[in-house]
């Protein structure tokens, strides 16, 4: 991937990640089991990729932000 490309974006994937940031167990597995979470929301491999690339704490303090601004 070229530094100029751009971040992998679907609609199923901001579903997954709206969702989420909503769903404590949905977050949880989204760690836990990625690829189950992938196929679930049908993703397709780069966004795949990118799931498994999330990190759990970097999620968890943007969620933090989102909730006490």
């Amino acid at each position: 991937m070229s530094s100029g490309a751009r971040p992998v974006s679907s609609p199923q994937l901001n579903e997954l990640l709206g969702k989420a940031l909503l769903d404590e167990q949905l977050r949880d597995r989204l760690f836990t089991d990625p690829e189950a979470v992938a196929r679930e929301f049908n993703l397709t491999e780069p966004e795949r990729e990118a799931i498994k690339r999330l990190d759990r704490q970097k999620f968890a303090q943007a969620l933090d932000r989102l909730r006490w601004g």
